[in-house]
């Protein structure tokens, strides 16, 4: 049985040492396809490199905070699946 699985895994390693088997693997692997379009339809209108700088700031500052809220936001999330917890904890104390 083993020698079976042997004798008929030797030619196509043979093969593949000869070069007869090529295996290609694709130039660009695309999983989502392309990205969206970018919508500019809220990009502020400058007429000025300041006014850029102004709006540039103004949108760091925007992701700044986003960042800060999706954090206290994360926190409060933790903090009520602890006490989620505990309290199925305590639940099944009482059950048992």
């Amino acid at each position: 049985m083993r020698c079976r699985g042997l004798l008929l895994g030797l030619p196509v390693l043979l093969a593949g040492l000869a070069g007869c088997v090529n295996v290609k693997a694709p130039e660009r692997i695309v999983l989502n396809g392309d990205p969206p379009p970018v919508d500019a339809r809220r990009v502020p209108e400058t007429t000025s490199h300041e006014d850029c700088r102004d709006e540039l700031i103004r949108a760091y500052q925007n992701i700044q905070y986003l960042e800060r809220e999706n954090a206290r936001l994360k926190q409060r999330a933790d903090e009520y699946k602890r006490e989620r917890d505990e309290a199925r904890k305590r639940l099944k104390r009482y059950e048992d």
